[in-house]
């Protein structure tokens, strides 16, 4: 019996490697992004408490023994989650920006995206976050990373004659990061679906920062 499990498991790999060409170097990094894609999917949708490194492994049909080679624990999974996701948008929005013809192409599509990805997210994932040490200090940073990002955009808008010259983007920064804090705090999030919140929030923000030129071009 030994023997035939021994050749039953060479050949299937041989055959891996020659149909696939995929090395243990190159498949181990596949399955890194696999873990990543499956486990952010399990945590936004169910929230981070309720899912167990079991039913991450289970989701993928890995053995746990396996999962925890690659992550040992669920925090470490989660920043490197955060990470890739937040990587990925970046990536999105670059391609579309070189794409785009102005400045409110770029907003109404980057509106759009986090309308259909709020859609699917269980607030308890955004709430369940904040006990993760590791992760707020990264979205911290990713947010300042952002912050930088969306002055830089403003400063083309306003050059270019969509946004207003007249008002304290700073300002406006903190007051929508208020908003956000209130919305969290109040869990609003139980009388209205997230992603109504956000368009209602940015539907009053953006038509207050664009000029007559922006709001003619921008449709919300």
């Amino acid at each position: 019996m030994q023997s035939k499990t021994y050749i039953y498991h060479y050949t299937t790999r041989r055959q891996m490697v020659k149909f696939k060409n995929i090395t243990p170097t190159t498949y181990r990094q596949e399955l890194k992004g696999k873990i990543l894609v499956t486990a952010m999917s399990l945590f936004k949708r169910e929230g981070i408490k309720r899912i167990k490194m079991d039913d991450i492994a289970q989701a993928l049909s890995i053995s746990k023994r396996t999962l925890y080679e690659i992550y040992e624990n669920k925090e470490q999974l989660l920043c490197e989650g955060v990470i890739y996701e937040y990587q990925l948008r970046l990536e999105q929005h670059r391609q579309f920006t070189e794409q785009a013809e102005n400045e409110i192409e770029v907003v109404m599509e980057v509106i759009r995206q986090d309308i259909v990805r709020l859609g699917g997210i269980n607030p308890l994932f955004f709430s369940e976050l904040a006990k993760y040490e590791r992760v707020v200090e990264l979205l911290n940073k990713e947010h300042e990373d952002k912050r930088l990002r969306s002055m830089e955009f403003v400063k083309k808008g306003i050059e270019n004659g969509y946004f207003r010259s007249d008002l304290n983007y700073d300002i406006i920064s903190k007051m929508s990061d208020a908003v956000v804090q209130h919305v969290m705090m109040s869990k609003m999030y139980e009388e209205y679906p997230l992603s109504e919140i956000f368009r209602n929030h940015v539907d009053i923000l953006f038509r207050g920062i664009c000029t007559d030129k922006g709001i003619a071009a921008l449709h919300l």
